[in-house]
């Protein structure tokens, strides 16, 4: 894509858009747009913000010891879980469960190439949690490129949030080189674990059978 360019104060070059150039419409000021007709289509000039959302494409939930959930447990394996569940769910494992959330990471990943990312956002909806006034979400980052027998994790807890109720959802701001990772591949899906067995931090969370209620991704970049 082309892109126009004016000098500095100090003789720099400066890409007109991503945030740097405003214009007034009379009332606001907002980011200029600029287009040129290449004979077939219309291409742009200038650098635009985009908001995009993916919903998950599926979720599994794992053991303390690592292994997949089958259905036989609790609490049903395509939902995230975090936490010891003990003794109030599947009181056999005194563990830390997680779970792995997955994308269509590829299509993130051909949607953000060459963009700049301004925010990442995960939405995730508590269903329950041990306490009644809710807890405490941990969340990282897996790449892993579909569904895994055995649980991993590239970066743990780089977001955390606390929900005050149970069946609470919230949109939860992640780090921006999050957004760079999965540009680049690197990343392809969020984790949810707690790192203890502390009962603050015992939740499970709305999965991709869920409706509306699903997990999904937010990313806001210029491109």
């Amino acid at each position: 894509m082309p892109f126009v360019n004016y000098r500095g104060a100090n003789g720099e070059w400066i890409k007109l858009g991503g945030g740097n150039v405003r214009v007034s419409n009379g009332h606001n000021w907002i980011p200029p747009r600029a287009r040129i007709w290449t004979g077939s289509e219309w291409k742009n000039l200038l650098e635009e913000r985009h908001v995009d959302t993916w919903e998950c494409t599926g979720v599994q939930s794992f053991w303390s010891w690592g292994a997949a959930k089958g259905w036989s447990a609790l609490v049903r394996p395509d939902r995230p879980t975090q936490g010891c569940y003990r003794p109030y769910h599947d009181s056999y494992d005194w563990g830390d469960e997680s779970a792995q959330i997955y994308f269509d990471w590829g299509n993130i990943q051909n949607t953000l190439r060459g963009a700049k990312i301004e925010k990442v956002e995960i939405y995730m909806h508590c269903l329950h949690s041990m306490n009644y006034n809710g807890g405490q979400g941990v969340f990282g980052l897996h790449n892993a490129p579909g569904w895994q027998s055995k649980y991993s994790e590239t970066n743990f807890g780089v977001a955390r949030a606390w929900y005050s109720r149970r069946d609470q959802g919230q949109w939860i701001t992640l780090p921006n080189w999050v957004g760079d990772n999965f540009r680049d591949g690197s990343v392809k899906g969020i984790t949810c674990r707690a790192g203890d067995t502390a009962g603050v931090r015992y939740l499970w969370y709305a999965g991709s059978a869920d409706g509306w209620k699903k997990p999904k991704i937010r990313i806001t970049y210029w491109k």
